[in-house]
């Protein structure tokens, strides 16, 4: 099956993804002028994005770092083959329909150490579970330090409810870990006598990947890792605003920053065409909007983040993907049973 089959297979999803994509541009650029988008583009000091393309970089060894931590329960594969699919992945991000390229690093790590891909593609979810959760509350300590936000209050109780939910939960299933186990062991042990090997090792791999969120190997160092990551993502941001300026003091900086972060990084769940085309524009443009920043230096500002970005992960991934002999077929060419837990949990 390629790629293309898989997109006659989502035909709606897909031409949803596209329109929200095409709707964004056309309300983000349907007014530019282009001298003082220029003008903008001109001022930039590129010291400031260079250091910001090299801590992206860096922010994904930490990534590769905290995933490897993750996927120590199925089997321990090097930080640099890890660090090699993330970058696939990214690069997956950027050209395939769906955020396939969640699925495609799944795909490599499987193919690639001979670990079931139910069980990688669990980490995957775990991993994502960590983003959300702390991105929740980091927008939630945002809302109670700058109460005029006007999703202040809403941020601050999602935070707080994630935080109790994720404690409740990881308590709850550490409690009950042997007796869910047992009977997952007892229903592949069936899956076998019934001829159906598969379904019971696949079952087996995903709950190995998923009691990570309650048994979770090295906590602390996940706990440190996802600070780092977090703090070269704000670090990254604030170094582009900086690079533009917008005649702000320090203080605004940071928090035109910090909004700019928030923004950007929710806009990455909403469906749209691959590279994120449109809503990322839209979300660093309605970020600026907050602060009165012109319209056109925030599109320039929105042009230059997204290039910055898909010009780095593209061309990297792409090389690793060839340097191992792999394709971006990979991912419509895995058996469809060894795929579906994975893949509806990534995409959704």
């Amino acid at each position: 099956m390629s790629i293309f089959q898989l997109v006659k297979e989502h035909p709606l999803k897909f031409i949803i993804s596209i329109a929200v994509s095409l709707v964004l541009i056309w309300f983000s650029f349907k007014d530019l002028e282009w001298e003082p988008f220029w003008l903008a583009i001109q001022s930039i000091k590129y010291g400031y994005l260079l250091l910001g393309a090299i801590l992206l970089i860096t922010s994904n060894i930490f990534r590769a770092v905290r995933w490897r931590i993750l996927l120590l329960p199925q089997k321990v594969v090097k930080r640099k083959q890890i660090f090699e699919a993330v970058m696939m992945g990214y690069m997956g991000n950027n050209v395939l329909p769906f955020k396939l390229g969640e699925v495609l690093r799944a795909m490599v790590v499987s193919k690639r150490h001979g670990i079931k891909i139910s069980g990688v593609g669990a980490s995957v979810v775990v991993e994502r579970g960590l983003d959300i959760f702390s991105f929740l509350l980091l927008a939630g300590i945002y809302g109670a330090i700058y109460p005029s936000f006007e999703t202040a209050r809403l941020l601050a109780q999602l935070a707080l409810a994630a935080i109790v939910l994720a404690l409740f939960f990881g308590f709850w299933m550490n409690r009950n870990h042997d007796k869910y186990f047992g009977m997952i062991e007892n229903w592949a042990g069936k899956m076998k006598e019934t001829g159906h090997p598969k379904r019971g090792e696949h079952a087996l791999a995903l709950f190995h990947g998923l009691e990570t969120i309650w048994r979770m190997p090295k906590p602390i160092h996940v706990l440190w890792q996802t600070i780092v990551l977090w703090a070269l993502y704000f670090s990254i941001t604030y170094l582009a605003v900086l690079a533009f300026g917008f005649g702000l003091s320090a203080g605004n900086l940071l928090e035109v920053a910090m909004i700019l972060m928030i923004f950007t990084t929710f806009s990455l769940s909403v469906p749209a065409a691959p590279g994120y085309v449109g809503t990322y524009h839209y979300a660093v443009i309605a970020a600026l909007a907050l602060f009165g920043i012109e319209n056109d230096a925030a599109r320039a500002l929105a042009v230059v983040l997204h290039l910055m970005n898909y010009l780095i992960y593209t061309p990297i991934g792409a090389w690793y993907l060839v340097k191992a002999g792999l394709s971006l077929d990979l991912v419509a060419d895995a058996p469809v049973d060894e795929l579906n837990s994975p893949r509806d949990h990534i995409q959704n």
